[in-house]
């Protein structure tokens, strides 16, 4: 589950049935309607079973958002952010009767407190309850399809569930540039998937026929990686998996004069350190220009770094390219990258992602 930063204030707003009202003036149920219908393309094409139905404020509620997997789908809602009296249980059983059509039997709800560092790391219990919000409880476990692959996504399993979905066309991209290097007659490629989380980047790059290494600091999610390989016929032995640190495993590549191909970054914003193991705190904004020129010194002649964050500060309008020019000490050769997919495209400045090669 994508988790976008909104700053903007939500709505006020209520129509006659009592039902609150987005920016618009219209009601959710009007508002998921009309989301959906832009959608239709997307949901025609079979391209992919998960995606995002309803994206706040983009979508005219802000702090409500909708994200489908096959037969389910999930209410992401922000805390103080979406109408006065914006009922929760209401809208899950809105989701439900509007996506039904699509194969939806199943609303998870995920609140997300305004902030979360007060609840002292606990989780509001409904995020890790089986009985939906609306509808009939699926399995704790469920594959859904993306592209080419399938991937194991768990849908009351905390506040996220496994896969990013703004990132579907870069890893679409991912397969397609590895299958193009070995086509122009390369061998297949070596590619490193930094904060892997449940190596959703692997699996498309070794679709395409790709030699993938993920590295994450959670061994569970790494394991959950293996399981997506499984779920593709991939023989997860043929990879590499790595519980470590991002800058943990830089240092160990470089000893081990280890390269690549194609270096994949998507941090997240903030990360916690381990005085223990001599880990420091992570931060975006503060260590992105870092990580890329550490990642740079791993590339093979000709590798590309893809470069991705959805951290507020940096999806202004060329931080991330002075980022990574800061971080390599010069300007790279930038390379095309997908169109942001229809149910990211109206709220692109929530993200920002570049692929550049360093030399040659």
């Amino acid at each position: 589950m994508s988790e976008p930063r909104f700053d903007s204030p939500g709505s006020q707003a209520f129509g006659g049935t009592g039902q609150p009202r987005g920016g618009g003036g219209l009601d959710f149920r009007t508002l998921l309607t009309r989301a959906v219908q832009r959608r239709r393309e997307l949901i025609s094409s079979g391209k992919t079973e998960a995606f995002r139905a309803f994206s706040g404020i983009a979508d005219g509620m802000d702090g409500v958002f909708v994200d489908v997997y096959a037969a389910g789908a999930v209410l992401i809602v922000y805390e103080g952010r979406p109408p006065r009296g914006f009922d929760e249980a209401g809208s899950a059983a809105i989701v439900l009767d509007v996506l039904r059509p699509l194969g939806v039997t199943a609303v998870y709800l995920k609140p997300f407190a305004r902030d979360r560092s007060r609840m002292g790391g606990a989780l509001p219990p409904i995020v890790s309850q089986p009985t939906p919000a609306a509808g009939e409880a699926l399995p704790e476990a469920m594959i859904v399809r993306e592209a080419d692959w399938n991937l194991e996504i768990r849908l009351w399993d905390g506040l996220s569930t496994g896969i990013f979905l703004d990132q579907r066309e870069n890893r679409i991209y991912a397969a397609s540039w590895a299958a193009y290097r070995i086509k122009s007659g390369g061998a297949p490629p070596a590619v490193l998937n930094t904060f892997a989380y449940t190596c959703a980047f692997s699996i498309a790059a070794a679709k395409g026929g790709a030699v993938t290494t993920s590295v994450d600091v959670s061994g569970r999610y790494l394991d959950w990686g293996k399981r997506s390989f499984a779920h593709n016929g991939l023989d997860a032995g043929a990879h590499w998996f790595a519980k470590m640190d991002t800058f943990e495993y830089f240092a160990y590549a470089k000893r081990k004069g280890l390269k690549y191909d194609l270096i994949i970054l998507d941090p997240p914003s903030f990360a916690s350190g381990s005085p223990k193991r001599k880990i420091r705190p992570w931060s975006s904004i503060e260590d992105y220009a870092r990580l890329v020129g550490q990642a740079a010194e791993l590339l093979n002649a000709k590798g590309v770094i893809f470069a991705s964050t959805n951290t507020h500060e940096l999806c202004v309008p060329g931080r991330l390219d002075r980022e990574i020019i800061r971080g390599i000490g010069g300007q790279p050769r930038w390379l095309k990258l997908p169109e942001a997919p229809v149910d990211f495209a109206r709220d692109q400045e929530r993200f920002a992602a570049r692929a550049f090669a360093v030399r040659g």
